[in-house]
């Protein structure tokens, strides 16, 4: 199967619709890994509802959506729940969302305790087999050896920086950070300041057999006659002028459907 993984986007429609545009439709599932953004969600699922597979998400500290939110029939929200999508099945647990018939807990070690307590339990209810299982968080979730022997990925974001990371059975992969944007100038005027989506995503594929191959890609930089000024930034596109290059995909894209999968 092949997984489209992505995380902390930040309410930036732009770089995803960039995201679209430079990939066709040749995916099973669309993963990510938390940090989508309230004001944006609708518009960022439906650009990515047209790669026609699946989408299964959990939130992250950006998002204030209600766990009821409907992003259309393929998007599952997998905080605490089990979905089977192919081969694979998709488990997880959002930042800091509310535990069903829990009081408030007292900090992030408690919450991710009692997370992973109830995750365990959905798994053994539903029968699925840990070697063919995902799991998604914003951040790291760390020592699973100890309650999902045998987990066959982990999927997160949080921090920005990519990183494929193998312990034990388990392959961790760090896919943000989606929204990433390099300030820029043109080589005559740098005073004049732009800026170009330049962030990344993780393709992974997994074999019949449990392989898993991961792969780092980038947004495409068509900046040539611009200069990096500064560091990049992940925090949403609030007051930050793009590139012409780039200022295409700030309006209404079209994209193929169907077609691609062919």
């Amino acid at each position: 199967m092949k997984i489209l993984a992505i995380s902390d986007i930040h309410n930036n429609v732009a770089c995803v619709r960039k995201l679209r545009a430079q990939e066709a439709n040749e995916y099973d599932v669309i993963a990510i890994a938390g940090d989508i953004g309230t004001r944006a969600a609708a518009e960022i699922f439906a650009t990515l509802a047209t790669f026609e597979c699946p989408i299964v998400y959990v939130h992250g500290n950006w998002d204030r959506m209600p766990d009821d939110a409907k992003f259309g029939a393929g998007a599952q929200l997998v905080h605490l729940k089990v979905v089977k999508v192919g081969s694979l099945t998709f488990t997880g647990y959002s930042f800091r969302a509310p535990l069903p018939r829990q009081r408030r807990v007292s900090g992030t070690a408690e919450y991710t305790r009692r997370c992973r307590a109830l995750l365990r339990a959905a798994i053994r209810k539903s029968g699925a087999d840990l070697r063919r299982c995902v799991l998604l968080a914003h951040d790291r979730a760390r020592h699973l050896d100890r309650d999902f022997p045998n987990l066959l990925l982990h999927i997160y974001g949080h921090a920005h920086t990519f990183d494929v990371l193998r312990r034990g059975t388990t392959t961790y992969v760090n896919a943000s950070a989606l929204d990433r944007m390099l300030p820029v100038g043109r080589k005559h005027d740098r005073k004049r300041l732009r800026h170009v989506n330049a962030g990344n995503y993780a393709v992974i594929d997994v074999g019949r057999g449990g392989k898993v191959s991961v792969e780092c890609r980038l947004l495409r930089r068509n900046y040539q006659e611009w200069t990096v000024i500064g560091r990049s930034t992940s925090n949403g596109p609030i007051g930050k002028d793009l590139i012409p290059e780039d200022t295409v995909f700030a309006g209404d894209v079209t994209f193929a459907r169907g077609p691609d999968r062919a």
